[in-house]
């Protein structure tokens, strides 16, 4: 009988404890403290004109209210991607202080229309007492399904307005140390296992059989394996050891497998890690070209985004700003007025970024990376079989047009309409038009349709691009669409003569509302720019005169000093750096300068190519740039500028231009290395293109392709590519995890988050060198290289008899050794990396042997 009872007992504390276990209260939010400097996924929002600063000290979540805006939710604490349960009981709980009495209201919901309200303490504000900590708890029946619901804290100023449960006072500081919700019975869903991260780096979409082939391996493994796709090692060496790489704070060696020219799917093996797999192939970005060119119709402004002409149904959209008139409005942070209060219709163009602004300065040098890809390939008779008519499946794709110029049309079809005709800087440019503040993200551009829209003065800078643009654009379009060439280049010259007239009307380094500044005070270069287009368009002795007299007459620069980048960073150009955009333009219609100018100008793009080569070398990643300081009014902090992967690429254009002029292997190198760095060989193991590679980008800051923040929005197109790492970590969600700027190496200062606005924005600045040069590599992988394959020359063929046979191998030994003999070094530079070795013996003995044939 006991034994009996003992088991009952037994069974009855089972079934209780079963029933605590299954019942049990269970946090839903994980950061309920904030210790460890980590506020996430706690963030705090701004709706302006309120602004609030932030910090995270001793396990406190402290919110300074500089402005608490003109609304209860001005400014707000929340937390997103809160689970919901219709039925299930949740309990709340939070402890905060104010340094000053005040309400503020709470409320667990929707975190978009119709906002409903799930718990809110009965419609009742929360008051606290000055320096008093004041703590809640509560219960709450969940009554809706919502796997995506928000916990947020009004913290704005609703006083003498309806919304008035939160009267919170510039100059409050509020602080939180514990915030909890609870649910009685919540199953957390599974932690999702973390993407390994690979101990050796490389591209992870691929190299070209002729190319320089390099991995860093973070490691101490003296020997590497070069394995197939069934594991069989196909090739073998020793690691390079390079020691502390200063950029990412790594300690590296090299592998490098430049030798290995066989096609196929591969990794490498070294100290038992091993990398993602890669192609060697002669296809690498032909699929990339296209799809980083569909970026610009996926951000068409006034426009509907079709399925038919997309990746995925699911990006299609309807137009946005169908009629986008804006009213004139004064630079608030400038003390220059223009005195007009005008409004035009700019409809049209691209959206700058991850936001629904569009900018004349940035639309500038993006039109002109587009245009110039198409200039450049019609001297190489290649354009319309890459960008003609019907090669890009856009709208316009049969027009008998090429897609290229489609592509760009409405882009300076915006400009025109932003040259105003009236007022005293009649013929200048406006400088941007945008929402008249920040939106949120996960918002359609027809959503945001009944916004109020600014357009900010004209300025020397934004008529100057224009200027350039329209006169190129001329040129391009003048046997395809006259009256539209006509129109282009008389605007072009009525913004010049205005540019001389206004040569110092400057946008402001800051702005306060709704779009980026883009300021700029010093403008030669657009006007060295500018006159270089206008000049090879109309062939007028004015604008060569003015570049002649130019300090930028034919320069390439090796850092950029303008714009925003007043203390010097290492590129080629960029929005405010635009006198290597006319160098360019002169080097494609060199026709128009004299002999010696022709010399100069092709010695001055090598010369910079050189330096970039130099800083590469350095680098145990590849990467051509270098700390600088990067923040105007900070100095002191030196590491990697925003959107520094659009210098990478920008300065691989002019690697493109300096082995065009050269058939010199380095540069061409120097390209393909620079983009293995982009494509995965980085600190970060990350592929910063999206839709390649096996860590593809996949959240970048953008109000359309929002997945990421809700399901409902489709996640981005293949072929974006992000800003990429900044020091300056600007953005409150980097803050939130703890990070600061100057706490990390510049090369790790990345976050692949659609928040992240600071490390993971993208621009159709930076899209267009993505672009421009996958394009030049899938071309020259087609067509041959200039001095190599397709050139003239018979790579191999020392002695020039047409044959490659032993007697080219002896004379090739012979240039290893330095022994002076009479040989082509042209033809033995086979690999085209500049230099004369084994690697090149190699290849010529498997050619020879006939293992391996080398390209013709």
């Amino acid at each position: 009988m006991l034994k009996r009872l003992t088991l009952v007992t037994v069974l009855i504390f089972a079934m209780l404890a079963t029933q605590v276990v299954t019942f049990a209260w269970t946090d839903i939010v994980t950061n309920t403290n904030f210790k460890g400097g980590v506020g996430l996924p706690w963030h705090v929002v701004e709706d302006y004109p309120a602004k609030a600063e932030f910090d995270i000290l001793d396990g406190e979540y402290v919110i300074n209210i500089i402005d608490p805006g003109e609304a209860q939710w001005g400014i707000q604490f929340r937390h997103r991607k809160i689970p919901i349960e219709s039925g299930m009981q949740y309990r709340v709980s939070f402890t905060v202080q104010a340094d000053k009495n005040c309400k503020i209201y709470s409320k667990i919901g929707e975190m978009d229309e119709p906002y409903t309200e799930y718990w809110n303490n009965n419609w009742n504000s929360h008051e606290l007492r000055a320096n008093q900590w004041y703590t809640h708890e509560a219960q709450f029946t969940g009554n809706a399904n919502n796997p995506i619901a928000e916990w947020a804290f009004h913290l704005g100023d609703g006083e003498g307005t309806q919304y008035d449960k939160a009267t919170v006072k510039a100059g409050t500081t509020i602080r939180f140390k514990e915030v909890r919700l609870q649910g009685n019975g919540y199953v957390p869903p599974p932690t999702p296992p973390p993407t390994p991260r690979k101990q050796i780096r490389v591209n992870q979409v691929g190299y070209y059989p002729d190319a320089k082939k390099v991995a860093t391996l973070i490691g101490s493994a003296s020997t590497w394996e070069l394995k197939d796709s069934s594991g069989r090692t196909v090739k073998s060496g020793s690691t390079k050891s390079f020691g502390l790489d200063k950029d990412s704070g790594d300690t590296v060696q090299l592998i490098d497998f430049s030798d290995f020219t066989q096609e196929g799917t591969y990794y490498l093996e070294a100290g038992g890690e091993t990398s993602y797999e890669f192609k060697i192939s002669k296809d690498i970005y032909s699929d990339l070209m296209y799809d980083a060119l569909k970026y610009f119709y996926y951000n068409r402004s006034a426009q509907p985004i079709e399925a038919a002409y997309s990746h995925d149904p699911s990006f299609a959209r309807p137009a946005g700003h169908t009629r986008d008139v804006a009213k004139c409005v004064e630079f608030a942070e400038s003390s220059d007025r223009y005195g007009e209060t005008y409004s035009l219709d700019v409809t049209g163009g691209w959206y700058d970024a991850g936001d629904y602004g569009r900018y004349v300065v940035n639309g500038g040098i993006s039109a002109w990376t587009l245009l110039n890809m198409y200039e450049r390939a019609l001297a190489k008779g290649t354009a319309d079989k890459y960008y003609g008519d019907n090669t890009m499946n856009i709208p316009e794709s049969g027009n008998r047009i090429p897609d290229i110029l489609d592509e760009v049309r409405p882009e300076l079809e915006f400009m025109l309409k932003m040259q105003t005709d009236r007022g005293k800087r009649a013929g200048m440019v406006h400088h941007k038009v945008h929402d008249d503040r920040w939106t949120a993200l996960g918002l359609s551009p027809a959503d945001d349709a009944d916004r109020e829209r600014v357009l900010k003065p004209p300025t020397t800078a934004a008529t100057l691009n224009m200027a350039a643009c329209a006169a190129m654009g001329s040129r391009l379009y003048k046997d395809i669409d006259p009256s539209f060439a006509n129109e282009l280049i008389s605007a072009a010259e009525v913004a010049w003569e205005a540019a001389v007239k206004n040569p110092a009307i400057y946008a402001p380094f800051i702005s306060t509302m709704g779009g980026g500044p883009y300021g700029d005070d010093y403008v030669e270069d657009e006007f060295y720019w500018a006159a270089c287009e206008l000049y090879i368009t109309t062939g007028k002795s004015q604008y060569y005169d003015y570049i002649k007299k130019s300090s930028h007459f034919l320069e390439m620069p090796v850092e950029l000093t303008g714009g925003e980048a007043k203390h010097g960073f290492v590129g080629a150009f960029d929005w405010g750096n635009t006198q290597g955009l006319g160098t360019i333009s002169l080097l494609l219609n060199e026709d128009v300068l004299s002999s010696s100018e022709r010399t100069t100008l092709k010695n001055n793009i090598k010369k910079a190519a050189d330096a970039w080569i130099a800083i590469q070398e350095k680098q145990g990643y590849g990467i051509t740039i270098e700390q600088r300081p990067i923040l105007l009014d900070d100095p002191s902090l030196v590491g990697y500028p925003w959107g520094s992967n659009s210098f990478v690429v920008n300065q691989c254009i002019v690697f493109a231009y300096a082995y065009d002029i050269s058939g010199e292997g380095k540069y061409y190198n120097a390209l393909t290395t620079a983009m293995d760095y982009i494509m995965g060989r980085n600190p970060n193991n990350q592929c910063y293109v999206s839709g390649y590679g096996s860590v593809p980008l996949e959240n970048p800051h953008h109000r359309w392709f929002a997945y990421q923040l809700d399901p409902k929005f489709p996640k981005a197109p293949p072929g974006w590519l992000s800003g990429g790492p900044n020091s300056g970590l600007q953005d409150p969600w980097v803050k939130g995890m703890g990070w600061k700027p100057g706490g990390f190496p510049p090369q790790k200062c990345f976050l692949d988050n659609i928040e992240s606005w600071s490390t993971n924005e993208v621009t159709i600045n930076w899209n267009a060198p993505l672009a421009w040069v996958t394009g030049y590599l899938t071309e020259l992988s087609d067509n041959g290289h200039p001095g190599g394959p397709g050139s003239g020359v018979l790579l191999g063929d020392l002695n020039g008899d047409g044959d490659r046979n032993s007697m080219d191998a002896t004379l090739m030994s012979r240039l290893i050794l330095e022994i002076n003999v009479n040989a082509d070094r042209k033809a033995a530079d086979i690999n085209g990396d500049g230099i004369i070795d084994t690697i090149d013996y190699s290849l010529l003995s498997r050619h020879i042997l006939e293992i391996s044939f080398i390209k013709d």
